[in-house]
C-alpha cells in the first residue's frame, strides 16, 4: 500500500513538472527543440572556441551544447533554463557527462551577459528581437554570438553558414559585438 501511494505521488509530481514545463514553453514562446549532435558540432565550430572562454547557452534545454563545448575545448560553461523539466534533465545529464557546467534555473532575460565570450542560442524570432537589445547593452566588445536557425535582428552579421538540406542542418548565424 505504501509503495503504491509513493508511486502515485511520484507520478503526479512528474506530470506536474511536465505540465509546468509545457506552460513555460507556451507562455514564453520558446519551445524545447533539441539540437542534433551535428548541429551542436557546427555551432561549436562556428564559435571558434578558445581555451579559457566563458560560454553561455541561453535557453540551454538539456545542456547538450554546454557539455559538448566542454569536451571540445577547456571552457567555462553556463546555461540558463526556465522550464522545470528541462532544468532537471540538464542537471541529470550534467552528472552523467561529468560536466562542470553551471546551469541556472533563471530566465535568459534576467541573466547578466557581461561575462560571456561566446553566447549560444536557439530561440524563436520574437525572443531574438528582445535578446538583441540585451546583447547590445550588456556584452563586451568581441563577444561572439552563435544563433541556430534564426538570425538576430539589429546585430551585425559576421558569417552565415548556409543550411545543408542534404544533411538536415539548419543555417547558423555568427555575430560579434
Amino acid at each position: 500500500m505504501i509503495v503504491t501511494d509513493t508511486v502515485l505521488i511520484l507520478t503526479l509530481l512528474f506530470l506536474l513538472l511536465i505540465g509546468a514545463s509545457m506552460l513555460v514553453h507556451v507562455f514564453l514562446g520558446v519551445p524545447y527543440v533539441p539540437s542534433e549532435s551535428a548541429v551542436v558540432a557546427k555551432m561549436i565550430a562556428a564559435a571558434k572556441l578558445k581555451s579559457g572562454d566563458t560560454v553561455f547557452d541561453l535557453g540551454c534545454g538539456d545542456g547538450r551544447l554546454l557539455f559538448a563545448a566542454e569536451k571540445k575545448v577547456k571552457v567555462k560553461t553556463i546555461g540558463y533554463e526556465v522550464a522545470p523539466a528541462m532544468f532537471l534533465l540538464a542537471h541529470l545529464l550534467k552528472i552523467l557527462a561529468k560536466s562542470k557546467a553551471k546551469i541556472h534555473f533563471k530566465s535568459l532575460f534576467s541573466a547578466n551577459l557581461a561575462g560571456a565570450n561566446v553566447i549560444f542560442c536557439y530561440l524563436m524570432p520574437g525572443a531574438l528581437v528582445k535578446l538583441s537589445e540585451k546583447i547590445k547593452r550588456e556584452c563586451k566588445k568581441g563577444t561572439r554570438i552563435v544563433s541556430n536557425t534564426f538570425g538576430i535582428p539589429g546585430l551585425e552579421l559576421v558569417e552565415k553558414l548556409e543550411r545543408d538540406k542534404s544533411k538536415g542542418l539548419p543555417s547558423i548565424y555568427l555575430y560579434k559585438v
